[in-house]
């Protein structure tokens, strides 16, 4: 096995896969974790093997050095943005024959700066000499490179090698990712880590998701950077486009339906208290003022604390209370970090920070600022009301099949994008010959049919597009970039090949199927496919979505006429009518 392991590292017989880490706050990819495979005949191929016959063999620093120079050429020769995260076994450090400063000339020799670079300190390979760890790792901080903890809670080094190094970044092990949105203890673990890694400026990456579950549970702690399964597998050619999970999540960002009402529509006026106000005239304010439950405590206009009604109280109940109490300031009595809200921010984004905030005493009321300075006090009853009938809206206006928006957030984007004079492409699919197929094969198969559309486009739209579904086997999709027809035709394309899957073998032979007309006769209708009319409306005749809709549908008739998925652009910008009464226009202006 030794030799074996030898000849790997000498002809460098190894392959680096990548696997996305994505930034949700941002919607783009954040970075790249490099992950080595020996050669696939091999009983050498998992890196846990491999690694292991290295400490073994005494050959671990040779295949990190030939990990980390194919890592890094590799991720080069692909084009990959972000950051570079590279494995590195703290057991290197133990060896003196370990070299020096060799990574840095592997980033010279591809340009690469080590500002680019995280080094992944694993748990998994614990060593006792934390003194030469810390030497080591902040060696290579010093030459520029990020560091990062990796499977925090693995093992019980980590928390010491917090307070020493002050890593970049923190991995939280897939242990405490599985299943945490089941999990109440491991809510709490990752609730903790995530404390621990703002108090040292230190970013908190969850990897090993596979669930949506996971996702949005971690979302809701508050996490936003994310590696897993959900997203993408480590490949040799890892994804360049985000998954489907995140741009449907930009979308409701972008394109918000149902949280449309930003925090000032819960403002409520409250005079704060100084930061140098005694206790004692607090508590005596309190008890004239019965329905008054929290009080913001500000410095210079801004908010530093809050000031609630059971917390004070219950102080001074106790024996020696208000003699210890009364004659402090309050800034010294209050509760600090009160939960504080732009006025501008969405609502569903004031209830992600209420939610996300572990001192349960403070969930009655936060604080609205604007330009960072106190405003008044927002309510958390006021706030669920508000995004219970902001839900109930939505309800009706999504598309119950997809849950993409319906007809009225479709209209309501459009005439937006008219109105600020922003160019743009407006697609409408629709399906060919899909009444006789939900005919024979049920409306159950017809279903997953208009699922599988929502899902394609969905796909093959980038971030900013947005996708809508009118209802039926009708969706829309508004680009706003060049990509609008490479777009159209990947669906096409994808399309194409996948509904075979939903026919019998009997029907795909016979390139269709039999079925009884609109007149009740048997007639041929050759297999599903998919017509795009696609229009580019000039925006000074183009008034509204109504002209939009006149001409894409127009479009989509012929783009129907053929036989096979088509696409077809109209090449007027404007309904007739529109150009009719333009043209008019300009004829009684020159006569004027």
């Amino acid at each position: 096995m030794k030799k074996q392991l030898q000849t790997i590292i000498e002809n460098e017989q190894l392959t680096a896969l990548f696997q996305p880490i994505y930034n949700t706050k941002e919607t783009a990819v954040y970075g790249y974790e490099a992950l080595i495979r020996g050669p696939s005949d091999s009983p050498l191929h998992s890196p846990q093997a491999l690694f292991d016959e290295a400490v073994n063999h005494g050959l671990l620093s040779e295949l990190e050095l030939v990990c980390r120079r194919i890592s890094i050429a590799r991720f080069v020769e692909l084009q990959l943005k972000g950051k570079l995260f590279l494995n590195v076994s703290p057991m290197v450090f133990l060896q003196s024959d370990h070299p020096q400063a060799v990574t840095l000339s592997y980033l010279k020799e591809h340009n690469l700066s080590p500002e680019q670079v995280v080094i992944e300190l694993s748990e998994k390979y614990p060593i006792d000499a934390s003194d030469l760890l810390q030497t080591a790792l902040l060696h290579y901080r010093n030459l520029g490179f990020q560091i990062a903890v990796d499977d925090l809670g693995a093992g019980y080094a980590g928390l010491k090698l917090w307070s020493e190094v002050k890593p970049d970044y923190v991995k939280i092990d897939r242990y405490f990712i599985n299943q945490c949105d089941q999990d109440p203890i491991k809510r709490e673990f990752i609730k903790s880590i995530l404390n621990l890694g703002q108090s040292i400026n230190a970013k908190v990456v969850a990897e090993g998701i596979e669930t949506q579950g996971e996702f949005e549970q971690l979302e809701e702690l508050g996490l936003s950077i994310y590696q897993g399964f959900l997203f993408a597998r480590p490949a040799l050619y890892p994804p360049l486009e985000l998954p489907v999970i995140l741009k449907n999540r930009q979308r409701s960002q972008l394109y918000p339906v149902h949280f449309e009402q930003v925090a000032s529509s819960l403002l409520q006026n409250l005079t704060p208290l100084s930061h140098n106000e005694l206790t004692k005239n607090v508590v005596e304010y309190l008890h004239k003022n019965p329905k008054i439950n929290s009080i913001p405590v500000v410095k210079d206009h801004k908010p530093i604390g809050m000031i609630l009604r059971d917390h004070i109280l219950e102080l001074f109940s106790t024996p020696y209370g208000r003699a210890l109490n009364e004659k402090k300031p309050v800034v010294e009595t209050m509760l600090k970090n009160p939960v504080i809200v732009d006025v501008d921010a969405r609502l569903d984004e004031v209830a992600q920070m209420v939610t996300s905030e572990h001192n349960e005493k403070l969930l009655w009321h936060f604080i609205l600022t604007q330009k960072d300075k106190y405003i008044g006090i927002g309510s958390v009853r006021d706030l669920l009301r508000q995004l219970t009938q902001l839900q109930l809206q939505h309800a009706r206006y999504a598309n119950p099949l997809s849950l993409l928006p319906g007809n009225v957030p479709i209209y309501r984007h459009v005439d937006k994008l008219i109105s600020c004079k922003q160019n743009f492409h407006f697609a409408y699919f629709d399906l060919n010959n899909f009444k006789p197929y939900n005919d024979q094969y049920g409306y159950a198969k017809g279903d997953q049919i208009i699922q599988l559309v929502a899902n394609l486009v969905q796909l093959h739209c980038q971030g900013p597009d947005f996708v809508g579904h009118i209802g039926g086997d009708d969706f829309v999709a508004v680009f706003q970039g060049k990509h609008w027809r490479s777009s159209c035709e990947k669906i096409l394309e994808d399309f194409d090949q996948q509904i075979k899957q939903y026919y019998t073998q009997e029907h795909l032979l016979a390139g269709g199927i039999k079925s009884q007309s609109r007149t009740g006769e048997l007639q041929f209708y050759p297999l599903l496919s998919l017509a795009v009319g696609i229009v580019e409306p000039n925006l000074d005749l183009c008034l509204s979505h109504h002209d939009i809709a006149e001409m894409a549908t127009a479009a989509k008739k012929q783009a129907k006429q053929a036989t096979h998925s088509s696409i077809f652009v109209c090449q007027r910008g404007a309904p007739s009518y529109r150009i009719r009464e333009n043209q008019k226009k300009k004829v009684l202006e020159s006569v004027l």
